[in-house]
């Protein structure tokens, strides 16, 4: 065995040792308490000092602690009960009880923490109740061997006793062995411990009254000081005033006074209905103190999250907002100059979309409905800050639900995408242009054509379509590159001919499309007349000097409802043929068949 070993051997026996001397002297306790006509006593603690000790260790290292405790409770039952073999059985049951509750509760949150919140509260009680029937039918059985009571009398003498000092005083134990009850104790600080002391005093001024001097019943009056205890106090205050209350109830009962002994005669049934009121203000503030305590603890974890996301924010180039449910700004944080405001306490008070451009106020509104009302999906808008219409923001938002899964507010997180917005205006443009000439590519300037015609409503849409002159001779005399270069100069004096609207498309070679939206038949012809003219008037220069002249020829044709892309394109293609066909350098428009007509 190595001395690792040999220390967790020690500190085991040490602390066996140590439970089993506060076993002994709580059993003798409670016996002390209990009345010469019945000497059973209303509570007994001794064995939820064995289970707070049992719990936090592996079950490999429980037979130390349950031998040295077992002789202890056998020292106690001898002692009280004058009898060496009822003692040794009924501190086998005792021991057994312990071990069935340690069972039942390891590796759940109440065995480390009874108080988490009000699940481990019930938990811990459950078990306790269980683990209980145990212990009582242990105490029961034994006085057929060795007594002449009754089963089910001694049963319900100590199946309360057994449950209410598991209840009672497991918790105390488990806070006092984790550090748990030193932490409470220090986490008060000056002016909270004077106040635990006020009300500890207000607890115990209340419980005398009630059970020494009042002469009337007045049990429900000490509702009111373990509330002020539940509320200020927290799960420990609670447990203490709870402590406090059972002393004095059970001494001054036992005792013969106070209004449970004036009410029954009968020490047992005085016994029995002590029991059940102590178990009913267990269960009615030990959940509402546990409820209220796991409530802070979440608050303060919140408010711990609330500041790091301010400090992450007030550092981040992103921004946040929380908005109520009428969609205006409750809260703002990070970079502010986003939406053009000096800090984010400006945006209080105003509706998100009153700081976008009009244009897109629509969109910021309809991603606030979208999220508002459908919880746990997320909503994104896109729109440009007010005052900055050439750059771009993206708020994502989220619904802020209460307990019952309703919407009372969102939460936006809103960054700038200007950068993003001009890379993909870019891919976009790289994608549909023409890499040497700029003009949109064929795939680019079909779908153009196309939605077009779909919204086509009259007469008024003309393809031309352009092919350079013996362009073939230019590759062939000055190369390819001559060839590039005419066909970059041809776009520009094309483009700086045109309208805005007019959209120029290179379908491949040096064949170009033009698209005359708007224009009559007529006006195009002129507009394609135009154009060729001005393109054979000024020479294109070469990088070596040499100028060449070009010359159009173009074919022009008019679009109709219910006509395809595919028809308009052909018909175009057929005055081009006609124009190449008339010695080139002219325009030729595509004339209606009977047919067609």
């Amino acid at each position: 065995m190595s001395e690792r070993d040999d220390d967790s051997v020690r500190r085991d026996v040490a602390g066996a040792l140590f439970g089993a001397a506060g076993y002994f002297l709580l059993a003798w306790g409670a016996v002390a308490l209990a009345s010469e006509v019945r000497p059973i006593a209303a509570v007994w603690p001794q064995n939820a000092l064995l289970l707070a000790m049992l719990l936090p260790l592996a079950p490999s290292r429980w037979p130390a602690f349950i031998a040295v405790t077992f002789l202890a409770a056998t020292l106690a039952g001898h002692v009280g009960l004058e009898s060496l073999p009822r003692a040794l059985f009924q501190g086998a049951t005792a021991i057994a009880e312990v071990v069935v509750a340690a069972g039942l509760l390891r590796g759940s949150i109440a065995a480390s923490d009874p108080f988490h919140d009000v699940r481990s509260v019930l938990l811990f009680v459950l078990c306790a109740f269980a683990a209980a029937i145990v212990g009582a039918s242990g105490a029961a059985v034994a006085p057929h061997a060795f007594g002449p009571d009754g089963f089910w009398i001694t049963f319900q003498d100590h199946y309360l006793a057994d449950a209410l000092g598991l209840i009672l005083f497991a918790p105390l134990f488990v806070g006092l062995l984790s550090g748990g009850l030193s932490r409470w104790y220090k986490g008060l600080g000056a002016r909270g411990r004077i106040e635990a002391v006020l009300i500890l005093l207000i607890v115990a001024f209340v419980g005398l009254m009630v059970f020494r001097y009042a002469r009337n019943p007045l049990l429900f009056l000490l509702s009111a000081p373990l509330l002020l205890a539940t509320f200020r106090l927290g799960p420990f205050g609670t447990k203490l005033s709870l402590l406090l209350l059972a002393a004095m109830a059970i001494h001054l009962t036992v005792a013969g006074e106070g209004p449970i002994a004036r009410a029954f005669a009968e020490p047992t049934q005085r016994s029995i209905f002590l029991q059940i009121y102590l178990l009913l203000m267990l269960l009615t503030t030990l959940p509402v103190a546990a409820d209220l305590h796991a409530r802070r603890r979440l608050a303060r974890q919140l408010s711990e999250s609330e500041e790091s996301l301010r400090l992450l924010a007030s550092s981040s180039a992103d921004m946040l907002v929380r908005l109520d449910h009428r969609g205006r700004c409750v809260q703002a944080s990070g970079n502010a100059a986003l939406l053009a405001v000096r800090q984010g306490g400006e945006l209080i008070g105003s509706r998100l979309s009153g700081f976008a451009e009009e244009a897109d106020l629509l969109q910021v509104e309809a991603a606030f409905s979208a999220a508002f009302v459908n919880p746990g999906s997320v909503s994104r808008c896109e729109f440009r800050p007010l005052g900055r219409p050439a750059d771009y923001l993206e708020c994502t938002m989220r619904a802020l639900v209460d307990d019952e899964g309703r919407s009372y507010g969102v939460v936006g997180a809103i960054r700038d995408i200007s950068l993003r917005k001009e890379r993909e205006k870019s891919l976009a443009l790289a994608a549909s242009t023409d890499s040497l000439t700029g003009a949109l590519n064929h795939a680019a300037f079909m779908r153009h054509l196309d939605r077009l015609m779909s919204a086509l409503s009259s007469p008024n849409l003309s393809l031309v379509m352009i092919d350079v002159d013996r362009f073939k001779s230019v590759n062939d005399s000055f190369g390819h590159l001559a060839g590039d270069r005419v066909l970059v100069e041809l776009h520009n004096r094309l483009r700086a001919l045109l309208r805005d609207h007019d959209v120029i498309g290179r379908l491949g070679g040096d064949e170009l499309a033009i698209v005359l939206d708007g224009t009559s038949p007529e006006l195009a012809k002129s507009i394609a007349d135009a154009l060729r003219i001005a393109v054979s008037r000024d020479p294109v220069v070469l990088d070596d000097g040499e100028r060449l002249v070009m010359s159009l020829s173009c074919g022009v044709a008019q679009a109709g409802p219910g006509m395809t892309r595919h028809e308009l394109i052909k018909r175009a293609d057929e005055a081009l043929y006609v124009a190449k066909n008339n010695g080139r350098d002219c325009v030729a428009m595509h004339s209606l068949s009977d047919k067609d007509a």
